[in-house]
């Protein structure tokens, strides 16, 4: 009987409980860490370096460089606030940003890499803000292309970690 008992008590206790209980929230919700966009620019130049490592396919690369090109727009915006004295050179490049991916590859590479049509500067920081831009549409280039040369996959890497380095004299130069 008093085993009766305490299982009906226990029912009773039970079926008194709200189900609708919800966990209360903690007061400071914490918010996601927004990505600066320099740190969103090496994060995608990793990611792209890692991706050509894999050799992923053409259209998923072209897609990873141009967006990578367009990141190093708003970077390079930003450098000419604080380098004013680059601002012709960067507006000429990012004047025909979108027309670079479609250049034969000698043409980015004696016309933008080696500033053949670029005005001239003064300051070396123009230089390294230029390559953001210039070695991902590079590797959109080379995609466009569909990695079909079999030193294509190498080519694209060697530009990538070399927009790597350039990148570290970018951020530098930015967070002073």
């Amino acid at each position: 009987m008093l085993k009766q008992l305490v299982v009906a008590s226990s029912l009773i206790i039970v079926s008194g409980c709200d189900d609708n209980v919800k966990p209360k929230q903690s007061k400071a919700a914490v918010q996601p860490y927004q990505l600066t966009t320099l740190e969103h620019y090496q994060h995608q130049a990793n990611n792209l370096l890692r991706s050509i490592r894999v050799q992923k396919d053409a259209a998923n690369l072209e897609t990873q460089s141009a967006d990578l090109v367009a990141l190093s727009q708003t970077i390079l915006n930003d450098l000419i606030v604080d380098y004013p004295q680059c601002a012709e050179y960067i507006n000429a490049l990012i004047a025909v940003a979108d027309l670079l991916p479609s250049l034969p590859l000698e043409e980015i590479e004696s016309v933008y890499h080696s500033d053949g049509k670029l005005p001239k500067f003064d300051d070396p920081i123009c230089y390294h803000g230029k390559d953001l831009l210039v070695h991902p549409a590079t590797v959109q280039a080379v995609a466009r292309l569909g990695f079909v040369d079999p030193q294509a996959y190498e080519y694209a890497e060697l530009e990538i970690i070399e927009v790597i380095a350039h990148f570290d004299q970018v951020e530098q130069a930015l967070n002073k």
